[in-house]
């Protein structure tokens, strides 16, 4: 089983484009736009996994990433957050992770902020079978903003393989909210499941903010 107290021992052999990473919204290159993202108003997950150290569900969705069509694949959740912004820790950090037909992988981060509970993310913990891979029905509904800003990079996999060649889409404006109580949830349930941030290695940083 995959262990983050031991990721420093981790396998890595692809290079130095690793995530996650420290992002600035003042050092990275600026666009005065939106993240040129819009996705399907709900995403249908049609299986949820325990993946030990996440839930993971995969379904279907459709997603057009700067201007390429993407596919939904699944979703998972680290807590705390993996990518760091203008040295913050978010409490949680969603990925929603998308495939197009010639091999592109995109991984939208989305950071929730503390408040209400969201009752999506409850409907995925309340079905949740610990150490099982079952059926479910289940929506996300807008949770990939059509009024992004946030970051744009080249990066990895955060977890083995750490497979290089992914985009990442990082939203700092995200409209979801999760309790405090599903936070720990998840800690409670897998342990901090945060890899460490990597080095930037002169790679370029994109930010949107309209």
């Amino acid at each position: 089983m995959l262990d983050y107290n031991e990721q420093n021992n981790w396998e890595n052999d692809f290079g130095h484009c690793q995530s996650p990473i420290m992002l600035s919204t003042h050092d990275s290159q600026y666009f005065a736009d939106y993240l040129p993202i819009h996705a399907n108003e709900f995403y249908q997950l049609n299986t949820e996994i325990d993946d030990h150290t996440t839930i993971r569900l995969t379904g279907m969705g459709h997603a057009t990433i700067f201007n390429r069509d993407f596919k939904f694949k699944q979703v998972h959740f680290h807590a705390p957050a993996e990518h760091i912004v203008d040295s913050k820790v978010n409490p949680i950090e969603i990925h929603l992770v998308h495939e197009n037909e010639i091999g592109q992988t995109v991984v939208v981060a989305v950071f929730p902020t503390l408040g209400n509970a969201n009752s999506e993310l409850q409907d995925i913990i309340n079905n949740f079978e610990e150490g099982n891979r079952h059926s479910v029905s289940l929506k996300l509904t807008n949770w990939i903003s059509s009024l992004a800003t946030g970051f744009h990079y080249q990066g990895s996999l955060t977890t083995p393989p750490l497979t290089e060649g992914i985009e990442w889409l990082v939203i700092d404006n995200s409209k979801l909210t999760v309790s405090p109580k599903q936070v720990d949830w998840f800690i409670d349930q897998f342990g901090k499941n945060n890899r460490d941030c990597q080095p930037l290695n002169d790679r370029n940083v994109q930010y949107y903010n309209k």
